[in-house]
């Protein structure tokens, strides 16, 4: 499998960490404590994850908008045009249906009126597990191309973590909100062929005894899950997040993954999970490659399932990454999940 063409599309709208500071400072009428040391430790914390802006629609954007400009620019390096798709997976957290699925919705919208449709739904791993889905489905001979979308807007004003995760009422919700404040938006789309059936090699681990780190929940979840005082802290159909123990929980974790990896020498660029700039930095240091890393963070924020493609759009655009250059996927997500991902570009 090659990836033919792959594109991103963000919003236009920059926010700055004073201006999401001065938001949880507006929402935050009910706090009980002193919201200003509050504040202060929040930014000094956005500091030193490494993150500096991040990308939200403005009034005059949809996320559609978004999903279309990518679809187009990913098809543009291809001779197919959309009636020519024969499968389509939307991916990722951010979507606007549960039923039917989003992709569905997608493709009538947009006019792939032949394509297969289907959603996978694993958090920030979404996007890697539909590569792996597709490769196999290539390797079966199931279909002669492939289009990935995901659409992860979900921190604009109407979006549905907006504005419920700015109102903080004590400085201990840092601990299961902080996340929220770097959640950034793209849309991303990835054309797939069934060449080069041995190009990607894929990696998965699990650890789903730390499920309840990372979640939202719907209403009713209580009956499918062993409730525990860390699921649904926000609220249902809210997004909780331990960041600090989800990136220390997986230190050893994510190192193990990458050591099943065959062939490492030759890789020349490493696309992480744009979860923390620092985090990552601490990850590729236990594995001596952390000058391989490729960061989009500190300028557009954890894009949840969108962060690789929308990187790997972005090192081509900068001419960072060409065809032929050996890369990787490294991925760590709720759930939790792993990958290390190797392909040639």
């Amino acid at each position: 499998m090659i990836i033919k063409g792959i594109a991103a599309s963000l919003p236009s709208r920059v926010v700055t960490n004073d201006d999401m500071i001065e938001m949880i400072r507006e929402q935050s009428t009910e706090f009980d404590g002193d919201l200003e040391q509050t504040l202060a430790t929040t930014k000094r914390l956005l500091e030193k994850s490494g993150l500096q802006e991040r990308r939200w629609c403005d009034r005059h954007e949809l996320p559609i908008d978004h999903v279309a400009m990518a679809a187009d620019k990913a098809l543009a390096a291809s001779y197919l045009q959309k009636n020519h798709i024969e499968l389509l997976i939307f991916v990722g957290v951010g979507r606007g249906f549960l039923e039917p699925g989003n992709s569905h919705m997608i493709a009538n919208a947009l006019g792939f009126d032949k394509a297969q449709c289907f959603d996978i739904v694993d958090a920030c791993m979404s996007w890697v597990r539909a590569m792996h889905l597709v490769d196999n489905f290539f390797k079966n001979g199931g279909y002669r191309n492939a289009l990935i979308i995901n659409a992860e807007f979900n921190t604009h004003s109407g979006g549905p973590l907006y504005p419920h995760n700015l109102n903080l009422k004590k400085r201990e919700q840092l601990a299961h909100t902080f996340p929220s404040f770097t959640i950034g938006e793209a849309a991303t789309a990835t054309l797939l062929i069934p060449s080069e059936p041995d190009n990607f090699e894929f990696y998965f681990s699990t650890r789903p005894d730390l499920s309840d780190l990372c979640t939202i929940p719907l209403h009713g979840y209580d009956g499918f899950c062993h409730p525990t005082d860390k699921i649904g802290k926000n609220g249902v159909m809210q997004f909780t997040s331990y960041g600090l123990d989800l990136h220390n929980e997986s230190q050893e974790e994510i190192v193990k993954v990458f050591k099943k990896m065959t062939a490492k020498d030759d890789i020349r660029i490493i696309f992480t999970h744009a979860s923390s700039k620092m985090e990552w930095e601490k990850f590729g240091k236990q594995i001596g490659l952390e000058d391989k890393l490729y960061h989009i963070y500190p300028k557009k924020g954890n894009l949840v399932s969108a962060s690789v493609p929308a990187a790997i759009h972005h090192a081509i655009t900068n001419k960072s990454l060409c065809r032929g250059d050996k890369v990787a996927l490294w991925v760590g997500s709720a759930g939790m999940s792993y990958n290390f991902t190797s392909l040639t570009y």
